[in-house]
């Protein structure tokens, strides 16, 4: 796994410093020579070039002074010095440009990387990357938590909105059978199992509430039909069906002058309705209060 003149353990921790471009042109040769025989040191460095990529995104630029951009291209045009004196060399396992160093300058080449100021850099990049990664990970985190926050909230939202509008309806219908300006109209029938029923007239808001019980089931295509009679007129309520128990609960607003309803009928009808009743009342209440 070893090339000669630098240990595996001596090349990757240097890797760091390789993938931050930190060393310089002696130093990456010998790295590089190490790497090229060795897929662990290889998938590393991948690994750490790809962090090193994302470095950018990490920090906030700051401009480079004149004496920074020479100290650079002092050391850019020293690289390519000694490049040319070690020109690289195919590695034809390796599919790739590797460059071969001098074995005597392994040595030092490690330990100037361990008192090298880049090592420095290289840790300090490291650590850079490493609260990136750690604030992208907290971020998505928390974006999560709040979508699934605003997700519960809106669930019983919603819930909430049904329970009021299920109460406020409750409230309506108690007020429209309890209020003191409501008037009771009773309706009956004959029969073993005569159905029975109660019309709620809430004057003060012209709400009318109709609740029946062992109402039977209406033959296929006819429906019932409730009707407030008047002196003149025979106005129709709304259509409905009762429940399995036969019981139904019928609510509509009509603005009928308080002195007007005589009776409260229900007729059996075709599915649709009529415009009239078209049958005898199977349930009729006489209006006592007029």
């Amino acid at each position: 796994m070893n090339t000669a003149g630098m240990s595996h353990e001596q090349a990757l921790q240097a890797l760091e410093a390789l993938a931050l471009d930190a060393l310089d042109a002696e130093e990456r040769v010998a790295v590089l020579a190490h790497v090229a025989g060795c897929a662990i040191c290889q998938q590393e460095m991948l690994a750490l070039q790809a962090t090193a990529s994302q470095l950018a995104y990490g920090v906030k630029p700051v401009p480079m002074s004149s004496a920074q951009r020479d100290r650079i291209r002092t050391r850019l045009i020293g690289r390519a010095a000694a490049d040319r004196v070690h020109p690289p060399e195919l590695n034809p396992s390796a599919n790739s440009v590797i460059l071969v160093p001098h074995p005597e300058k392994a040595a030092r080449v490690s330990r100037h990387w361990l008192e090298s100021p880049a090592s420095w850099l290289a840790m300090a990049a490291s650590l850079v990357a490493a609260v990136s990664l750690a604030t992208l990970y907290q971020v998505t985190k928390e974006r999560d938590d709040i979508r699934r926050a605003y997700q519960y909230t809106s669930a019983q939202t919603s819930r909430a909105d049904s329970l009021r509008r299920a109460l406020e309806d409750r409230d309506r219908l108690i007020a429209n059978i309890t209020g003191p300006q409501v008037t009771v109209v009773t309706l009956a029938s004959g029969g073993i199992r005569a159905p029975s029923a109660r019309m709620f007239w809430d004057q003060s808001v012209n709400a009318w509430t109709f609740v029946a019980h062992n109402l039977p089931a209406p033959r296929t295509g006819r429906i019932y039909q409730l009707w407030l009679v008047t002196a003149k007129d025979k106005i129709n309520a709304g259509i409905f069906s009762p429940d399995a128990k036969g019981d139904a609960v019928v609510r509509a607003t009509y603005n009928l002058p308080k002195d007007a309803l005589a009776a409260v009928a229900v007729t059996d009808e075709p599915s649709a309705g009529s415009a009239q009743p078209t049958t005898t009342p199977i349930i009729v209440g006489i209006n006592s209060t007029r």
